[in-house]
């Protein structure tokens, strides 16, 4: 795992999620910021002026400090280390992806949120520290965040794998919001998530030193998943069951680093 992962989204990728999510063409857009057409297609290649930035912003309901800063990348979260915690981050295609394994101290029982493209590292983590997986949690069911669950279940095969109750698959338990589970001194609460997947789950996360909210591509340090399923209800559930947190609540996403809740308010520019 790389010792600094890098964001998962920059500027252009911002407003690129922001267009297609409300259907702006380049010419509308410059249109409506007073801008060239040729002007938005550089912020989209990565280029451009600053006063570009801050003329498209409020024309996607982006904040413009926020995007002036993901575009000068002038700002990283800041999340301290925690025990009982491992984050491993494996390559699929062209990108990086999280998996999360997460345990109490105690009593020796674990959990795993999503597997990645190689669950390898965090199967030899729970088997070093002689863990019981009990449950497998998945945040959604794109490829890329459970390629490696047939191993998972191989590997731990008393483990109970759950998954949004929109996405249920043959050998899953289906998941509804507000639905509890227990892992140990852990308490897991299911939250819907949904916009960039149709049955996206968050898994808000109490028992450690911090909470943690282990939302998948809800939301990423800085930005959010592209909302392919509903744009308007990717930011409204993100509003309302993940920023509603606490400030201090760590969020595992499912692509870059750690972030917080306190982070992304401050630094988000789609919040």
């Amino acid at each position: 795992m790389p010792e600094k992962i890098a964001l998962e989204d920059f500027c252009e990728d911002i407003v690129g999620k922001a267009m297609r999510g409300l259907g702006i063409s380049d010419d509308v857009l410059a249109e409506s910021a007073q801008v060239t057409p040729q002007a938005v297609q550089a912020l989209r290649r990565g280029k451009g002026e600053e006063a570009v930035v801050r003329a498209v912003a409020p024309c996607l309901n982006l904040n413009p400090d926020k995007l002036v800063e993901s575009f000068h990348g002038s700002w990283y979260p800041q999340v301290p280390p925690l025990e009982g915690f491992r984050m491993e981050n494996t390559p699929y295609r062209d990108m990086f992806v999280n998996a999360y394994l997460l345990w109490d101290a105690e009593t020796r029982e674990a959990m795993l949120v999503d597997t990645g493209a190689d669950a390898s590292a965090l199967i030899a983590e729970a088997n070093a520290r002689a863990l019981t997986i009990s449950q497998i949690f998945l945040t959604h069911t794109h490829r890329d965040h459970i390629m490696d669950l047939d191993r998972v279940k191989e590997a731990f095969p008393k483990a109970i794998v759950y998954v949004g109750a929109k996405e249920l698959f043959a050998g899953a338990t289906p998941v509804e919001p507000g639905d509890r589970f227990q892992c140990g001194g852990l308490s897991v609460e299911a939250r819907l998530t949904w916009g960039h997947a149709v049955g996206g789950i968050t898994y808000v996360v109490q028992g450690l030193a911090k909470p943690l909210a282990i939302v998948g591509d809800a939301v990423f340090a800085g930005s959010m998943g592209g909302g392919m399923v509903s744009y308007a209800d990717a930011l409204r559930t993100n509003r309302e069951a993940i920023l509603s947190l606490p400030d201090e609540t760590v969020l595992c996403p499912g692509h870059g680093p750690l972030t917080t809740v306190g982070e992304e308010k401050a630094h988000n520019p789609f919040f």
